[in-house]
């Protein structure tokens, strides 16, 4: 019994004495990233095999990735476009 008190006793002081070697440790700051992307979405169902490759074919080559299948229902995702920027102001001259 002594025995196991002495080895937890043990390992408590070597962890207290290990943390007080290594100092604190502080998390990084998160710098500012780019806003997250927007993407379109679309579902289309597809009714057999040929038509399912017919509809993934010409999708993808249009930008669209497959992500989702379910029942015959193709779900696809893109990169939506940017949003147009705004026009400048008229000066009001």
């Amino acid at each position: 019994m002594e025995k196991r008190v002495v080895l937890v006793l043990g390992g408590l002081v070597l962890g207290a004495a290990c943390a007080l070697a290594t100092g604190r440790v502080r998390a990084q700051g998160v710098a500012p990233s780019a806003p997250a992307p927007r993407w379109e979405q679309d579902c289309e169902q597809a009714h057999g095999v040929e038509e399912a490759r017919a509809v993934a074919k010409a999708r993808g080559e249009s930008g669209w990735e497959l992500v989702a299948l379910d029942a015959g229902v193709m779900c696809f995702k893109r990169p939506a476009p940017a949003p147009p920027k705004p026009a400048d102001p008229w000066p009001g001259y």
